[in-house]
């Protein structure tokens, strides 16, 4: 009977384990009582049974560990786990037009980042003048690839 009850919590364990690593993400309630299934089988192996089937039960289970950890590593097991698709799209960058020093709309509040109107193009804008509301006119100090750097206008 304590065979089998040893046999159990070292599957069970091995069970919530595996399923910790490939099912729930992060160190949760499986990853834990998965240890604690295998941790119990070594105790009850060495309280119950003596040391020598404690110390074969640590070997085994050792070495179980290490080979279903080897097999999974060398299989195509995270190949099949893993997304494979591509992206392949670019971010809409500013329009070359816009040049520093030009004056801009802002379309919508700038807390600190919003749409600027600058000319005919619309451009994604940082703010370094902090909030600034909407329909208030701006000046570009930089310009970046994806945004532009504007400050408020004063008269």
């Amino acid at each position: 009977m304590e065979w089998l009850v040893l046999i159990m919590l070292i599957l069970i364990g091995f069970t919530l384990l595996i399923l910790e690593f490939l099912v729930f993400p992060g160190v949760n309630v499986a990853g834990i009582l998965g240890f604690a299934c295998v941790g119990g089988a070594i105790y009850i192996a060495y309280s119950t049974m003596g040391t020598t089937v404690g110390h074969f039960t640590l070997l085994g289970t050792a070495v179980c560990g290490f080979g279903v950890t080897y097999y999974a590593l060398r299989s195509k097991t995270w190949k099949r786990m893993q997304l494979n698709s591509q992206i392949d799209s670019t971010v809409e960058g500013v329009d070359e037009s816009i040049r520093e020093g030009d004056i801009g709309m802002t379309q919508g509040r700038l807390a600190p980042m919003g749409k600027v109107r600058v000319g005919d193009h619309v451009a994604e804008a940082e703010s370094r003048s902090g909030f600034i509301d909407e329909n208030r006119e701006v000046i570009v100090l930089k310009v970046f690839k994806n945004k532009i750097i504007v400050k408020l206008k004063t008269e």
